[in-house]
């Protein structure tokens, strides 16, 4: 179920909000908690037991960590191995399997290949399971946890499928005695909206030419039509993504709760540590204060921070997917932030007017790699990309709908919103303007998703 189908606009989320709001305070929690729990039913059915597993052994190792504090470190360390055990399973046996057997190709032996099913959302609920057995035992002191809280904290909906990653620390302190202020829920429906309008309106309109730009045979593309393709893509994944965390935040204010930022216009981004210092900001900061810091971070020398930036970006690029290809996405941003870093150690810098253009230029070459469906087929797009054979623009490309999706993500990549808005505060018709806005986007939006257009749903890997 995904936030711009018409079974959550139209049926789950006014029910559950509805009742979530005539119910006593003290039902609250309790209730958003089963109504996220039906909420992965619907989509993933018999996984659900899997989500209720990863729910169960972080509750019971995070009271143990608090009621046992000189076994703390190991029932951490159990718990995190269980956790990280079944993501390892259920999304990578397959891939493991299929390496090893390539290895061991020459021999007269093969591992039989395992094909699961890769429940959505797993790679997320799972690094929220990690967040609470470690923030409990960095801190035992907070509370003694509640099932229901930490059920709520894994499960919560808004954020389920697609993120941002939350934290325990940011998040429990939240469910005592949270209200839902009109202040609030004005900007929830307004935060979603513009989320809607992103994820439906530019993200979905832009995914019909890139899946044919990038299913075709790359042998046959001219240069400008892969570069079409590349642009396109860049646009699409970014107005995708943070159209969902935006969605999410706003149903997490209609619901008295705060959820971290996720983006902040990366594509206009000065260099690739900006890029992830702004580009899922909740993933990149887990992968800095779980792992980047403990492996020395900058303060044991260059080299280990050299070390620990390629380990967090292998991971990171494993955590998008199982494949060669999301490794290489990782590897690829990792060595451009060394080269960042080196560069500067040694008096080495771009032109001021130069380092957002290249910076694009390099996090659009390396979305190619993302988006591809192997290394090779990744190599012969590039091919196409430096190839100078031809300028037929694709007649798809200049559809009227492609279009307007293209020039409104070209413009809002840019953050034009914050500087309309201290204008606009200014003028005493402000809100009215917004309003109407908000109204016409909606709009469109809702009509959209009624005519069935492509509605991809990129996390299913994660």
């Amino acid at each position: 179920m995904v936030f711009s189908s018409p079974v959550f606009l139209y049926i789950f989320f006014p029910l559950v909000w509805l009742v979530h709001s005539v119910i006593p305070q003290k039902t609250k929690n309790g209730f958003l908690m089963l109504a996220s729990i039906c909420f992965y039913f619907y989509g993933e059915g018999f996984f659900l037991v899997l989500m209720i597993f990863t729910i169960s052994v972080t509750f019971f190792a995070s009271l143990l960590i608090t009621k046992h504090p000189k076994t703390a470190f190991w029932t951490a360390f159990a718990g995190i191995v269980i956790n990280l055990s079944v993501l390892a399973v259920f999304k990578y046996a397959n891939f493991f399997t299929v390496q090893i057997n390539h290895l061991i190709s020459g021999f007269s032996i093969r591992i039989p290949e395992v094909r699961l099913h890769l429940p959505v959302g797993i790679s997320f609920f799972t690094f929220q399971a990690v967040s609470c057995i470690v923030d409990i035992y960095r801190n035992p002191d907070a509370g003694k946890p509640r099932f229901i809280d930490t059920a709520l904290y894994i499960s919560f909906f808004p954020q389920l499928i697609a993120g941002p990653i939350l934290r325990y620390n940011n998040f429990i302190p939240q469910l005592k005695n949270r209200m839902v202020h009109y202040r609030s829920l004005l900007y929830g429906i307004k935060r979603f909206i513009y989320g809607l309008a992103k994820k439906v309106l530019i993200a979905n309109t832009l995914a019909v030419p890139v899946d044919k730009i990038f299913i075709a045979d790359p042998g046959s593309l001219d240069v400008l039509t892969a570069w079409t393709g590349a642009f396109l893509f860049t646009l699409q994944i970014y107005f995708d993504f943070s159209g969902y965390s935006d969605m999410a935040i706003g149903l997490g204010r209609m619901f008295g709760l705060k959820i971290p930022e996720n983006f902040n216009y990366p594509l206009i981004s000065r260099s690739i540590t900006e890029f992830w210092r702004r580009w899922h900001i909740s993933l990149s900061t887990w992968f800095r204060d779980y792992l980047y810091i403990p492996m020395g971070g900058n303060r044991k020398g260059v080299f280990r921070m050299y070390l620990a930036l390629w380990t967090v970006f292998f991971v990171c690029g494993l955590w998008h997917g199982a494949s060669w290809n999301f490794v290489l996405f990782g590897l690829f941003h990792g060595s451009a932030m060394i080269l960042e870093k080196g560069g500067r150690s040694i008096g080495l810098a771009l032109p001021e007017f130069m380092k957002r253009p290249v910076t694009f230029f390099v996090v659009m070459l390396i979305f190619v790699v993302f988006r591809s469906d192997s290394f090779s087929h990744f190599l012969s797009f590039a091919e196409a990309m430096f190839n100078p054979s031809g300028f037929n623009f694709p007649l798809y490309v200049t559809e009227m709908r492609t279009m307007a999706a293209w020039t409104a993500g070209m413009l809002f990549m840019f953050p034009l919103y914050r500087i309309f808005e201290k204008k606009l505060r200014k003028n005493s018709y402000a809100n009215y303007f917004e309003t109407v806005f908000l109204a016409v986007i909606f709009a469109l939006s809702i009509s959209h998703s009624s005519m069935m257009f492509a509605d991809p749903f990129i996390y299913f890997r994660f």
